[in-house]
């Protein structure tokens, strides 16, 4: 095999010989990778280069337990000492298999001390020598993993119905609860009802529909995704009807009101409604409340029916006559 000094010799003699201007370029080229080369693996050769690196770990905990809420750290710094050949390798990350930092209750602390695994590294780091680790602490955070139930409700506002309906049965929604399971913390500071957004407008029919759970937080995991909402819708229908009002108190036959019937106005659902039925208001003028000024009484609701809505009497006020 030709020596170093003899390829470089007769790099020179081809320079020199005479030839094309493109082949001169080439040999100038070729001089300097091979310069540049030898220069390399000799500066290889030297030892004591201070240099830093990155030497890999793993952080191994029980996941079926505990849950990371952020990133955990796969590498840590390190100022290293040693021969150029070896500098190179670790740099590459050849001969660093990662060390195991193992935690058995990793929601108690924060962070692991560096210093204790100077003892790993050392041995797998040879002939390189460590100078300083670089990070005082590998910091992390790592929660219990906890199970709650939450109870499940409709936000009202997420609903509307058309003006001539109303709801007529109790909102169901099943299942009614729901587990999520995730961080501790997390979990914890979460409201224990969590309300669903139905989305419905111009409501005027029985509902039964499966309405999304809202998205859990980062890192929380549920156990449904949604529910069934139903309840039953009707239609209100609107009445208007003349009362007999019923005198109350009044001293004889003498007295009587200026007005023998009330105006009235309501809302009934149509299920509730019989048009046979006129009994469902009654209204009264009891005659101690007679204003004295005027001889006014204001009419009172003596008798309504449980499922009247919206009551109003058109004219509320009567006034008292004295038949002599």
């Amino acid at each position: 095999m030709k020596s170093a000094e003899d390829i470089i010799e007769k790099l020179k003699k081809s320079f020199h010989t005479p030839s094309r201007k493109d082949e001169k370029v080439k040999v100038v080229v070729v001089c300097i990778v091979i310069s540049t080369t030898f220069w390399f693996f000799s500066a290889l050769n030297k030892e004591d280069y201070i240099s830093q690196i990155n030497y890999p770990i793993e952080i191994e905990f029980d996941q079926e337990a505990y849950i990371a809420t952020r990133d955990l750290p796969t590498r840590i710094p390190i100022e290293v000492t040693g021969g150029g050949w070896d500098l190179m390798t670790r740099s590459f990350g050849f001969n660093m298999n990662p060390i195991t930092v193992s935690l058995d209750r990793p929601d108690e602390s924060d962070h692991v001390m560096t210093a204790s695994l100077r003892g790993q590294l050392t041995p797998r780091l040879d002939p390189v020598v460590i100078n300083y680790i670089l990070r005082d602490s590998i910091k992390f955070d790592i929660q219990k993993k906890v199970s709650r139930t939450f109870r499940l409700a409709l936000d009202p506002s997420s609903i509307s119905l058309d003006d001539s309906h109303r709801i007529s049965s109790p909102i169901s929604i099943q299942p009614d609860t729901v587990v999520w399971t995730g961080p501790e913390r997390i979990i914890r500071d979460l409201d224990r009802v969590i309300y669903l957004e139905a989305n419905l407008t111009e409501i005027d029919r029985d509902v039964s529909e499966e309405i999304d759970i809202p998205t859990t937080p980062e890192f929380v995991v549920p156990q449904l995704e949604s529910a069934l909402l139903s309840f039953e819708v009707v239609r209100m229908l609107d009445i208007s009807d003349n009362v007999l009002i019923s005198l109350l108190n009044f001293p004889d036959s003498t007295w009587q009101s200026s007005d023998a019937f009330a105006a009235i106005r309501y809302k009934i659902a149509e299920t509730y409604f019989d048009a046979i039925d006129t009994a469902r208001v009654g209204i009264v003028a009891d005659f101690n409340d007679m204003n004295p000024v005027d001889s006014s009484i204001v009419l009172k609701v003596g008798m309504r029916d449980e499922h009247v809505e919206e009551l109003e009497i058109v004219s509320s006020t009567i006034r008292v006559i004295k038949n002599d």
